[in-house]
Parts: C-alpha cells; sequence; structure tokens
C-alpha cells in the first residue's frame, strides 16, 4: 500500500525524472517495433527500411527494378509487399537524387497503384505528366490505370492524350478500340483496333475484329443507340 506521508516527502524531481524515463522507454520501443511505413498526408506512406543514399546510381537502379518487376507480377501478398517497400524506397531516393527522371515517378506511381494507394498514384502520375507533357508514357499509364478500374471515360481522356503523342503504341490503339466497342461505337472502335492489329499483328485480336465487323453489320441500329445512351450519361 502507498504510503501517503513518504509519498508527499519524496523528492519531486526524482519522481519527475523517473516517469518521463519510463515514457521515453515505452516510446522507443514502440518506435522500434512498428513496420516500415508512417502516416504522412492522411494516407500510409511507404519509408526505406535500407539507407540507400550511399549507393550508386546505376546498381541503385538495378535493385530497384529487381523488386519492382517482383512487385508488379507476383500475386504473394507478402512478396508484394515486401518487394514493394524496397522498390518504392529504392526509386524515391532516386527521384531525390535525379528529381526531373519521368520514368522513376512512372515506376512508383505503379508501385502505389499496385498496392491500392490511389491518391499517390495519381500524385506520381500527374507529376510526371509536368515532368514531360510531350511525352506518351505518363499518359498511358495513367489510362491503364483508370482502365484496371473500369473508369472508361477518363480512360479514354488520357489514352488519346497519349495516342495524339505516339500513334505507333499498340497498348493505347488496342485499349482505345475496346473502350469503343464497351461504347457500342464500333466504327471508332474498329478504327483504332485495326491500327493496333498493324502494328501488333495476332489471332485474338483478329478474332476481335471480325467479331466486330459482323456486328456491326447486322446491329447497326442496337449499337448507334447503345452509343447515344453512352454519349447522354
Amino acid at each position: 500500500m502507498l504510503n501517503f506521508n513518504n509519498f508527499l516527502h519524496t523528492d519531486a524531481n526524482s519522481w519527475y525524472n523517473r516517469v518521463m524515463g519510463r515514457i521515453l522507454l515505452l516510446f522507443l520501443l514502440f518506435a522500434f517495433t512498428t513496420p516500415c511505413w508512417a502516416i504522412q498526408r492522411g494516407g500510409i506512406q511507404y519509408t526505406p527500411s535500407i539507407d540507400y543514399s550511399g549507393i550508386e546510381t546505376s546498381r541503385l537502379e538495378q535493385e530497384a527494378f529487381s523488386d519492382y518487376n517482383v512487385a508488379i507480377s507476383s500475386t504473394i501478398p507478402e512478396e508484394i509487399n515486401a518487394s514493394t517497400i524496397r522498390a518504392l524506397g529504392a526509386y524515391r531516393t532516386l527521384l531525390s537524387k535525379h528529381p526531373e527522371n519521368v520514368s522513376y515517378c512512372l515506376r512508383i506511381a505503379e508501385l502505389y497503384d499496385k498496392s491500392k494507394k490511389n491518391r499517390l498514384a495519381k500524385e506520381f502520375y500527374y507529376r510526371a505528366i509536368t515532368l514531360n507533357s510531350s511525352s506518351p508514357l505518363p499518359y498511358e499509364g495513367f489510362g491503364d490505370y483508370y482502365y484496371r478500374r473500369a473508369d472508361y471515360k477518363r480512360a479514354l481522356v488520357q489514352f488519346n492524350e497519349a495516342y495524339i503523342r505516339d500513334n505507333q503504341i499498340y497498348n493505347v490503339s488496342n485499349k482505345i478500340g475496346t473502350i469503343y466497342q464497351k461504347f457500342g461505337d464500333t466504327r471508332s472502335a474498329l478504327k483504332y483496333l485495326k491500327e493496333a492489329y498493324n502494328l501488333n499483328p495476332n489471332e485474338e485480336l483478329a478474332g476481335k475484329i471480325r467479331l466486330l465487323e459482323e456486328l456491326n453489320s447486322t446491329n447497326k441500329v442496337y449499337y448507334q443507340n447503345t452509343r447515344i445512351h453512352f454519349v447522354e450519361d
């Protein structure tokens, strides 16, 4: 039982120092046992668990690209998370050294996209566009971002921007054609899908074109109404 009389005679400074020492100890234990992420601007911001500052750029690029490939292609959550943290740390370090590098921005955006950090992904797609608005690559990446989320209107805007800058990209022409197919605009769909086929002939795309040509000739009224309905929406 606490002796209140003794407590009153305890040196106040000594008691204060002991309490603050325990609070500091608890804080340090928490800081060193939490995972490698921190809260920034209301979202999860990955931070590197390794100090990359002393590594030369070429070696860091190789390590970052290796982890990036694993994170983007893997379906194993643990593998994605570990590789994503390392790749993001490396690419953000590279971007701090070379802030005008568009490819670093795009890799970071894709990694955040893969991690479902939508706000951060869009932030870096916009940054890539700002760095080089004449390149089709940021627009293509941003188009794929919206396409994966079935936001086809916004995807089409970005793909069209990429197409204006370079009409020889298979993925762009193919996605534009596929979106127009979804909208029911078979004439536009065929135009872009045929362009995509010329860039990369393959049987799957050839079959899609044949099917659209048949549907276009037999269901013109249906597809015209579908297109009008979409535009009005």
